[in-house]
């Protein structure tokens, strides 16, 4: 219900105008939900209609203009989709679901080859937009991954990496999430983050396997983080977990001397 109102107020307000019509309200909202249900039902195209509708009636309505942004989106229409996001934007600079659609749409548009030359300026802002929707409170899995790649694709490994955690803590083992998340902390010199992404993608049936030799550099890499900060237990742990995985991919009798000397020091 709070939700509800909430949306009745957003349609309501007319940025710089007199306040709309009561029934022009009534009328908007009305149209707006049923937008959504045409959406759910398939009917793209009479969502669409129901949300011109509601245009005509509050063209003050940045919540209007976002909802139509997000059906073009998904509906593969990416001009009139960024054409509808950045008119709700004029109207409301913090508008959080423009901001979300335009990030999105951009992100994809990069990675299209006619737009090769426009891709580096292209994901800066898709960053810039999904940044400010995901500084709104409320859960969104579907920006936070593409951020991450986003990130990644702008040689960012750190804020890829912190947002792979946020997002693998309300998704966990989620692959795609997992695979990203071994980049980036390879990329970052996080070799705690990276063997524990390593280690949970090793075990995901054949496609795992491919990556066990990451897994034991990971290790590895690990065991030496550990041994530097004299965390010997753990260091003779890393190393030991490593030889166990996958020799071939390590110096194994080099790894085993690591192991015994941080073994060694442990004991003491």
């Amino acid at each position: 219900m709070t939700s509800m109102l909430l949306l009745v107020s957003a349609l309501a307000m007319q940025t710089q105008a007199p306040a709309a019509a009561p029934d022009a309200v009534a009328e908007a909202y009305y149209l707006f939900l049923q937008s959504r249900s045409l959406e759910q039902a398939g009917n793209a195209n009479g969502a669409i209609s129901a949300l011109r509708k509601a245009a005509a009636l509050l063209p003050k309505s940045a919540e209007i203009q976002a909802e139509l942004a997000g059906v073009f989106m998904r509906e593969g229409r990416a001009g009139e989709s960024v054409t509808a996001a950045e008119a709700a934007l004029v109207l409301d600079s913090s508008n959080r679901e423009a901001h979300r659609t335009l990030g999105l749409v951009q992100a994809a548009v990069a990675n299209v080859p006619e737009y090769a030359s426009r891709s580096e300026s292209l994901r800066s802002q898709a960053i810039d937009h999904l940044e400010r929707a995901l500084a709104i409170p409320g859960s969104d899995l579907e920006a936070q991954l593409n951020l991450a790649q986003l990130y990644l694709r702008t040689k960012q490994p750190d804020k890829a990496v912190a947002m792979l955690k946020a997002f693998l803590a309300e998704q966990p083992g989620y692959a795609t999430a997992l695979l990203m998340m071994g980049e980036a902390a390879e990329s970052a010199n996080n070799w705690e983050e990276a063997a524990s992404a390593w280690g949970q993608v090793s075990v995901m049936g054949t496609r795992g396997q491919t990556f066990l030799p990451r897994y034991a550099i990971s290790l590895v890499k690990l065991g030496d983080y550990y041994f530097g900060l004299k965390r010997y237990r753990e260091a003779a742990d890393a190393f030991d977990r490593a030889l166990s995985s996958d020799k071939t991919a390590i110096d194994a009798p080099g790894v085993t001397q690591k192991r015994d000397r941080a073994r060694e020091l442990a004991g003491k």
